[in-house]
């Protein structure tokens, strides 16, 4: 009922705004309205305020990518230490069954069994991926047209991610929904690199967790997903990158570097994010 009311009262704010700003948004909460003066050229003239506010991003942290070939989910925790408790149950499960299926099979051999192995190996469609969710994002991940309530939102059904009308028109018989026709992006195969990283610009520095996307070899920054305009765009051109290694050989930090200078830190939520995000940096680094 009070997200009812809610919505409801963004529609009023909307409609009294004659359209020109797009208040109603996923996740974005009215907290209070009144009247207010505002000094406007040396004379104080009464204005009225609305003040409404953005999911937080912070539950965001404490995630689970659950990914099979039939369905694929987020779960979430109450806090960081419970996630991590969750992943490595999950991962030490995962670990014994495949060497229980080596133990039965032994033809099989240990590449094959490795499940992010068959991950990398597994074209699009072959299994359910995990759907954004549309609370993440107010612009279509491939042409940035802002949505609004007329042009809504689709999910591609090959990769999860939120797109327009425009760039969801095509259909595709996908393995893991039997070959059925379902929406999919245009350039699925060309799809952007986003998500969340913690960036530093130095050792001593202090990290901020952003929101980032490559698109046509630049670097685009956001204080959020949500976001339609970028904090900066970085070409990546020119640019190299370098994997820090860690103690036990995996390593969830990287550098940006420009003639050799550090450029930017980057830290990944864990190592196999990390690959993936240096093998598109690097392929936005080059011609």
């Amino acid at each position: 009922m009070k997200q009812g009311d809610n919505f409801q009262k963004l529609m009023q704010i909307q409609y009294s705004l004659n359209g020109h700003h797009e208040i109603v948004q996923p996740g974005r909460v009215f907290l209070k309205e009144g009247t207010l003066m505002k000094l406007s050229r040396k004379v104080m003239q009464p204005r009225m305020f609305f003040l409404v506010k953005k999911p937080t991003q912070e539950a965001y942290q404490n995630e689970l990518n659950i990914e099979s070939v039939e369905r694929s989910f987020i779960l979430s925790a109450s806090s960081a230490t419970e996630r991590d408790e969750w992943l490595e149950a999950i991962s030490k499960s995962i670990e014994e069954y495949t060497k229980k299926r080596i133990t039965f099979n032994p033809s099989k051999s240990l590449e094959e069994a490795d499940p992010e192995k068959q991950e990398e190996d597994s074209p699009l469609g072959s299994k359910a991926p995990i759907w954004i969710p549309d609370t993440r994002a107010t612009m279509c991940m491939i042409c940035t047209s802002e949505f609004t309530l007329t042009w809504r939102r689709h999910h591609c059904r090959a990769c999860g991610k939120i797109v327009c009308q425009a760039c969801s028109s095509n259909k595709h018989g996908l393995d893991y929904m039997k070959n059925q026709p379902a929406r999919v992006s245009a350039n699925t195969e060309d799809s952007t690199m986003s998500g969340y990283l913690h960036r530093s610009k130095g050792s001593k520095k202090p990290w901020k967790h952003l929101w980032f996307v490559i698109k046509n070899k630049v670097l685009y920054t956001y204080a959020a997903s949500e976001d339609v305009a970028a904090l900066e765009s970085q070409p990546l051109l020119g640019f190299t990158v370098s994997e820090v290694k860690g103690e036990n050989s995996e390593s969830r930090v990287f550098h940006l570097l420009h003639k050799n200078t550090l450029f930017y830190i980057f830290k990944a939520d864990d190592p196999h994010s990390a690959q993936k995000w240096i093998e598109a940096f690097q392929e936005g680094t080059v011609l």
